[in-house]
């Protein structure tokens, strides 16, 4: 199998659970657009906070359901709006905030995707076993995996250069030799995959 073709690319979130998320986006989206889009005054910051409560809940829930477009989304909507505030005029207080929600959002649509592609990768791919066998063996050559895993050079050559764009492995020089290392991400797709292995 192509290890191009054995990662996912679009969120398998369920219809209802989206649908519920993209309705709580418009509505803190909407009121974030008022108080930072069109020269409204900031309102009281017990507001602000009941404001900034409702979506750190929205947040975790889309964290947990994996939501990758609605996160995305709500990461350019926190980023725009925090581009908005002016750090002297009166949205001053609400920047921190929003660069904090942003982190907050970059990190769940993140682990979103690193779940989405233990989720859904081909555990019996070339990429998935490769990427198994580095982490079970860090520092491992290219030379290495070719006969662990009795397939030819450019097989591994496809699979590394896949797993290397999607953050998952790096490839390090360790003494003489260039050595094969998973990043965190990496490690805990890993993980995901053995155990899938073990319990289909």
């Amino acid at each position: 199998m192509d290890a191009s073709c054995a990662f996912p690319t679009r969120s398998h979130t369920s219809s209802a659970s989206s649908t519920g998320l993209e309705h709580g986006l418009k509505v803190w989206a909407g009121r974030l657009a008022e108080e930072t889009g069109d020269g409204k005054v900031l309102g009281e910051q017990a507001a602000v906070d009941r404001w900034t409560a409702a979506v750190s809940r929205w947040l975790v829930d889309a964290t947990l359901l994996a939501d990758v477009p609605n996160l995305h989304e709500a990461l350019e909507v926190l980023r725009a709006a925090a581009m908005r505030a002016h750090p002297a005029g009166p949205t001053a207080r609400l920047e921190t905030t929003l660069v904090t929600l942003a982190e907050f959002a970059r990190a769940g649509l993140d682990r979103a995707r690193q779940n989405q592609l233990a989720d859904t990768l081909d555990p019996n791919s070339w990429a998935a076993r490769m990427l198994v066998l580095v982490f079970e063996r860090p520092h491992i050559t290219s030379a290495d995996i070719v006969t662990e895993l009795a397939t030819h050079e450019a097989q591994i050559s496809r699979s590394g250069k896949a797993l290397v764009e999607r953050g998952l492995l790096v490839k390090n020089r360790h003494g003489r030799s260039k050595g094969w290392h998973v990043t965190p991400r990496g490690a805990v797709t890993a993980q995901r995959l053995t155990e899938r292995r073990t319990h289909p």
